[in-house]
């Protein structure tokens, strides 16, 4: 995929996909991947913290129409404490900093979203609009905190294979439910399951090769059979999006592979709820692929870290390591001439 003809034109319409994408500023050099973070990155203010343009107003103002209530009261500190809040400030901030993005002429060759993140890559590859994946993020995002409204959550082990993981979930598990819900790198596994569960895997993970046992910032047991009705319901709201075919290569997490039309995305989408985040894997196939420069998406800067740390040799920019019109110069020396 690669380099691409200069484009003119701007984009009407941030709700809606649209093949003009605005106009290419500078030659483009090699393949760029966009990540878009998942849950456990927010943080107040993110959203605020956007900035103050044309195009992330309307953005901002589609996804309120869509759910309801204006995105900027759950940018709050108290807000974030809920899944609702996280997951659609999340979606928020990716969709309007990928816009951002396009409007400076920095387009995504391939993208890739961990969890909720999915949703924010689904709308920049053209398969949903931005009011179809608001809505979708809603349902999910919803029906997440009702399922299990306390008591359950997530925990990273650092310094487990995903062998060694998988014994220590079989030695808790007689006990009480507990999964691998997702494999981010060589030795990292986030488990999922109850509080109870979760805290006999930190006591027991040093005796399977643990260095570290810590909770994460997220209320509910994601990417386990715990979220199968769900996953469900997200199915049900996607069936009503037109299918289209992605403008953008869109790597599905849950497969670790590239999604070749619209409705293997909404199946990533749908069903990736209530399985395993292949982020290690992910992340080899877009080294694989050709990819030559990664950027994560706001907020944060962990996702692209752990591209990073498995893929040294090629460069990652994280917008939120700095100004906004900085990290697009950064991004434009390293499409035009590579690192310095």
């Amino acid at each position: 995929m690669g380099g691409q003809a200069p484009r003119t034109g701007g984009r009407p319409d941030p709700g809606g996909p649209d093949p003009d994408r605005g106009p290419v500023v500078s030659v483009e050099v090699g393949m760029i991947a966009f990540l878009f973070p998942g849950q456990g990155s927010q943080r107040a203010g993110m959203i605020a913290a956007l900035p103050d343009e044309p195009v992330v107003r309307t953005t901002l103002d589609t996804i309120s129409d869509t759910i309801g209530q204006d995105v900027h009261d759950l940018d709050s500190a108290d807000a974030l404490t809920s899944t609702y809040a996280a997951q659609v400030g999340l979606f928020a901030v990716g969709v309007a900093t990928d816009r951002l993005l396009d409007q400076a002429g920095i387009r995504a060759d391939v993208v890739a979203g961990h969890s909720i993140g999915a949703f924010g890559a689904a709308v920049s590859s053209g398969v949903l609009t931005v009011s179809e994946g608001a809505r979708a993020v809603a349902v999910r995002a919803r029906r997440m905190q009702e399922l299990h409204p306390f008591g359950y959550g997530l925990m990273a082990v650092i310094g487990l294979t995903r062998r060694s993981a998988d014994d220590l979930v079989a030695s808790v598990r007689a006990e009480d439910a507990l999964f691998v819900a997702m494999e981010n790198s060589a030795d990292q596994i986030v488990l999922a399951g109850s509080d109870e569960a979760l805290a006999r895997a930190a006591t027991r993970a040093p005796g399977f090769g643990a260095r570290e046992a810590r909770r994460l910032d997220v209320a509910v047991p994601s990417h386990c059979a715990l979220m199968l009705p769900v996953a469900e319901a997200v199915a049900a709201v996607l069936e009503t999006v037109p299918d289209r075919r992605p403008r953008t290569r869109f790597i599905a997490a849950s497969t670790a592979r590239v999604a070749v039309s619209g409705a293997r995305v909404r199946e990533d989408l749908a069903a990736g709820v209530a399985e395993m985040v292949r982020w290690r894997d992910s992340t080899d196939l877009l080294a694989e692929l050709g990819t030559t420069l990664t950027v994560q998406l706001p907020p944060g800067h962990t996702t692209g870290a752990l591209f990073a740390a498995a893929h040294p040799d090629i460069p990652t920019v994280s917008i939120d390591d700095s100004a906004f019109d900085d990290a697009v110069l950064r991004v434009r020396r390293f499409r035009e001439r590579g690192p310095e």
